[in-house]
C-alpha cells in the first residue's frame, strides 16, 4: 500500500462500529528493553527485547444512545472487548486485531464546544494480531468470504478471527453461523472446517484461534444464515501469528 492521507480508516470494538465517532486512534506496541551486556559486549550495551505490550488510545465525540459509543464504552471498564483497528478500510486490506481490557474512559468537556470521549488506556490482555479484512458489509445469505492466501501454519504458529456483528435485522430468531476454512487451493474444492463460531443472534462480537501445523495455504470465512428477512451487519478479519 502507498503513502496516504489517513482519512479512511475504520475502528470495531466489542461488535460496535465506532467509526463515524473517532477523530483519532493510536496503536502503541512495544517490547521491553531488557540488558544484556557483560564484559565482553565490546564496550557497547547489548539489549535484548523482553515481554510485549500495546496501548490503544482513541478521541472522539460522546454520544450516548443505543448502538451508540457510550452504549458500550459506559458499560465497559475492566472488561474485555474485541477491537478491531483498519487504517484504510476495504475488503482485503490490512488490520490490526485483538482482546483488550478498557481501563480508562473520560467523557464530557469545555461548555460551548462538542463532548468529547477519550479512551486514554485500553490494555491487550492478548497478542496483537496483524491480519486480512475478509468481510465488511451486510450479509443476507448464506455464502463465504473470498479466498486469501494467507500461508500454511508452522506448529508455532496460529491463525486468528475477530468477527464483529453491529447490525442485526430480521424475524423468526435471525442467525449468523461462522466458520473458518482453509485448502490447498484458492478455488477451496476440498475445504477443512479449522473453526466453528457459536451462533451470532445480536450484535458482539467474538475471537477464535486454531493452532498449527496446517500445510493448507488460504483461507476464508463461510458463513450460514438463516430466519426470516435477515441481515447482518458484519466485519471480520483474520491474521496468522
Amino acid at each position: 500500500m502507498a503513502k496516504y492521507v489517513f482519512n479512511d480508516g475504520k475502528v470495531f470494538s466489542g461488535g460496535y462500529d465506532l467509526s463515524s465517532h473517532i477523530t483519532s486512534v493510536n496503536l502503541d506496541i512495544t517490547a521491553e528493553e531488557q540488558d544484556a551486556t557483560t564484559i565482553n559486549s565490546g564496550g557497547f550495551r547489548s539489549l535484548l527485547g523482553g515481554l510485549k505490550d500495546s496501548t490503544l488510545s482513541m478521541d472522539g465525540f460522546y454520544e450516548a444512545g443505543a448502538n451508540l459509543p457510550d452504549a458500550l464504552l459506559g458499560t465497559s471498564i475492566g472488561n474485555e472487548l474485541v477491537v478491531t483497528t483498519i487504517p484504510d478500510a476495504g475488503v482485503g486490506n490490512t488490520a490490526y486485531f485483538m482482546k483488550s481490557t478498557l481501563f480508562s474512559y473520560q467523557m464530557f468537556g469545555t461548555v460551548g464546544e462538542l463532548a468529547p470521549f477519550t479512551i486514554s488506556k485500553s490494555q491487550s490482555s492478548d497478542i496483537v494480531v496483524r491480519g486480512t479484512v475478509a468481510l465488511d458489509s451486510d450479509l443476507t445469505a448464506t455464502g463465504n468470504s473470498a479466498a486469501y492466501q494467507l500461508g500454511a501454519l508452522t506448529s508455532a504458529e496460529k491463525a486468528y478471527v475477530a468477527i464483529h456483528c453491529h447490525s442485526v435485522s430480521g424475524t423468526s430468531t435471525p442467525t449468523i453461523t461462522f466458520k473458518l476454512q482453509s485448502d490447498d487451493n484458492g478455488s477451496f474444492t476440498s475445504p477443512t472446517d479449522r473453526i466453528t463460531f457459536s451462533d451470532i443472534t445480536a450484535i458482539g462480537s467474538d475471537f477464535q484461534s486454531v493452532a498449527g501445523a496446517v500445510t493448507d495455504d488460504y483461507w476464508r470465512l463461510s458463513y450460514t444464515i438463516s430466519g426470516t428477512n435477515p441481515s447482518f451487519g458484519i466485519h471480520a478479519t483474520i491474521g496468522i501469528e
